[in-house]
């Protein structure tokens, strides 16, 4: 080596071994002198070694860099060290011995090679302390992979992604949202579904693998990968972690186990944070407790939202499904993505055409209404309507791209309906067992479907005494103004047989009116979710209705056998099937087990609406028409409505949709009544080959959108 480069290299590493010790020197006679002020200044007496203890902590947990700046500092003492007794051991430069010391240190079987006693015993304790060294380097790097691969688990990792779908929260409508968006997402193939809640991230992951896996009602993807993220659904980063920006839909779940106005103020936190974001892709579901809230919402986010308050939607929809038979499982239907939806798009072809002219003009799909251009939608439009160049058709159809106008422009015969009219409405008797917060919404929704004198019946707990106050909210809303109904007050529980033998109406104050009844009486029953019991969760709460179900059921039975023996000469009217509220979807086995038929899934179908309006907004508007007392209504006809059955037995379906029309009703399907119910699914809406003629029987239902539940012909 020439002299010149023997010299660089000896000043090097003379500046590189002095730089070093400077920066060791200097930190470790700052710790002691901060040691030293410390031990002056406090009337606390400590050692030098909890001092080393204590800032040794202070550093490791404030500091990332702690960890590799110490094992760096050891591994440079030790070289040192190393180098510093070889040199004096050989006799070598201290640029060669700094080499043959980090040789040592990285390679432990280089110091085989060291001759005499003294350079193998200075090889000896740097290799140990090289060994030790890597023990603690591999350590190190072990415990930060071990970190990384802990976050990336708990899912701190931001997503890249576009035009998903966002859920924030985590409720029992998770999964049944989840289930919908993926039937969705079937036809393109699947999707992304980012879900941000406050959850632990492997929970959630295997809550969707345990109903993956299910065996009595699997849930299905369909090519649709879910994303989970723990997180604040409120806190801006987190948000931004999610791509909130880029969603096309963002679903808002109301918590658990909370107050509803608490939850509700949080959703309205929830919207704000949100808002925040300025202008987002994609509209906000907002799912809200009380309906005395969703002004708020409107008032901070109005045209941003779309608001579905739960509790007042699954009133209204269990109102419906109690005053008809079977109609709970056509709603069903109609709002999920299993089998048929609705779609909204523009037809040229039809432009022109009045809204009667079209019913025929789609082989594969049902024309509901009509979407005008500003943006209006009206289900069951006037016969005469003419369709605008700008109009879009809703119809009923299996998937968007299932359905087609076809080319049949001539009208079909339909011939004439009978003169049958639909009876005016009677008094009705009505009961509900159990009780609800929202119960007084119920009670003034129901005074819209009944005609006066109309009873209902309040079975529960609850004491009378409180009754009138817990239906004004505890001051917080008026008093019920009531025109059709009058209210009977039962104290008694649910699922106790003796005490639903003979139901005992009492006044405000406890005492008996003297207005007695039995369970056969009623015309509906209804079976709430009985908010009334403390501390209950979901599977609580149907074990309860499904426990008052099977007893109101069987004493229903009873009753009716007992009056059949007593009058054999008089024809005792069927009694009214009950009609439970069931929040968990695996509930729905054990009903079949133990056949029970009169139930509403109403998590299930909320969480289905709230699906079907993050794809199109638009479906809040015609779904909450569909259920509410104003504008158009789902219900059955019976077949003789349409087709005399003396005089013919055999017409189309569209001949039997056309004769709907003349009664300014929308036909959309048939129930057969001996189809078996697994198999009702192809006919209840949207039935397929609706030009070939079918065979209708007595007892056949059909399934109506309608203005009016009554009418009458003149």
């Amino acid at each position: 080596m020439a002299p010149t480069n023997f010299i660089f290299y000896e000043y090097f590493f003379l500046l590189f071994w002095s730089g070093g010790l400077y920066v060791i020197g200097k930190f470790v006679f700052d710790e002691y002198s901060h040691a030293i002020r410390k031990n002056s200044s406090s009337n606390i007496q400590f050692t030098l070694k909890e001092v080393f203890h204590y800032r040794l902590d202070y550093y490791f947990s404030s500091t990332k860099l702690a960890k590799p700046l110490t094992l760096l500092a050891v591994s440079f003492a030790l070289i040192f060290v190393g180098a510093v007794l070889l040199s004096f051991t050989t006799g070598e430069t201290i640029s060669a011995s700094t080499w043959v010391s980090w040789t040592y240190v990285a390679d432990p079987g280089t110091h085989a090679d060291a001759t005499g006693i003294t350079e193998r015993c200075a090889a000896f304790f740097t290799t140990v302390g090289g060994m030790l060294v890597f023990a603690l380097m591999i350590g190190i790097v072990s415990e930060e992979i071990g970190e990384k691969v802990d976050e990336l688990k708990q899912g701190k990792a931001r997503v890249i992604e576009s035009n998903h779908t966002l859920i924030l929260g985590w409720s029992d409508k998770a999964l049944p949202i989840i289930e919908q968006i993926s039937l969705a997402n079937e036809s393109e193939d699947g999707g992304i579904i980012v879900v941000l809640a406050d959850e632990d991230k492997n929970v959630m992951e295997s809550t969707l693998q345990s109903a993956l896996n299910s065996s009595e009602h699997a849930l299905k993807l369909h090519g649709t990968d879910v994303i989970f993220r723990t997180g604040n659904t409120i806190a801006e980063s987190d948000l931004r972690k999610v791509s909130v920006s880029t969603a096309r839909s963002i679903i808002c779940l109301a918590p658990l186990n909370m107050d509803s106005d608490e939850a509700d103020s949080k959703m309205l936190r929830q919207v704000l944070s949100l808002k925040a974001f300025g202008q987002l892709i994609g509209h906000v579901v907002v799912e809200l407790q009380d309906v005395d809230n969703k002004c708020l919402i409107d008032l901070v986010a109005e045209g941003m939202t779309e608001i579905i308050v739960v509790h007042d939607v699954i009133g209204r929809l269990m109102i419906q499904c109690a005053r008809e038979v079977g109609l709970a499982h056509v709603l069903e239907t109609l709002i999920g993505f299993e089998e048929d939806e609705f779609y909204i798009k523009p037809c040229p072809e039809l432009v022109g055409d009045t809204f009667q002219a079209i019913t025929c003009r789609f082989d594969d799909a049902i024309p509901v209404g009509v979407k005008t251009p500003d943006g209006e939608i009206t289900l069951l439009p006037d016969n005469s309507y003419i369709i605008g160049e700008e109009d879009q058709i809703m119809v009923l159809a299996e998937d968007n791209d299932t359905y087609c106008v076809n080319n049949k422009k001539s009208t079909f015969s339909c011939g004439d309906i009978p003169s049958r009219t639909i009876p005016k409405k009677r008094k009705e008797k009505l009961l509900f067992c159990g009780w609800r917060r929202d119960i007084a919404d119920m009670i003034a929704q129901l005074d819209a479907y009944v005609s006066s004198g109309s009873e209902l019946w309040l079975l529960n707990t609850v004491p009378t005494k409180q009754r009138s106050e817990l239906l004004k909210d505890k001051g917080h809303k008026d008093e019920l103004k009531l025109k059709n109904l009058q209210i009977k007050n039962v104290v008694a529980s649910p699922i106790i047989r003796r005490q639903l033998k003979s139901l005992v109406a009492l006044d405000k104050d406890g005492n008996a009116t003297g207005d007695i009844a039995t369970l056969d009486e009623f015309d509906s029953v209804l079976i709430l979710a009985d908010a009334g019991v403390e501390n209950a969760d979901m599977e609580e709460l149907d074990s309860r209705s499904l426990a008052s179900l099977l007893i109101i059921q069987d004493l229903q039975r009873e009753f009716y056998e007992r009056k059949q023996i007593e009058s054999p000469d008089v024809v005792i009217e069927k009694y009214s099937s009950p009609i439970s509220e069931i929040l968990d979807t695996r509930t729905r086995s054990l009903l079949h087990v133990s056949g029970a038929k009169g139930y509403v899934m109403s998590n299930q179908i909320i969480s289905s609406m709230m699906a079907q309006i993050s794809e199109d907004r638009d479906m809040n508007r015609v779904l909450g028409e569909l259920l509410s007392a104003e504008g158009c209504e789902t219900c059955f006809r019976d077949i003789s409505y349409f087709l005399d059955l003396k005089k013919e037995t055999t017409a189309s379906f569209w001949e039997i949709a056309l004769r709907g029309k003349k009664r300014n009703e929308l036909v959309v399907g048939y129930k057969p009544l001996s189809v078996p119910r697994a198999n009702l699914a192809r006919y209840l809406l949207n039935p397929p080959n609706k030009s070939e003629k079918r065979e209708w029987k007595e007892g056949d239902l059909v399934v109506v959108f309608s203005h009016e539940t009554d009418f009458h012909e003149s």
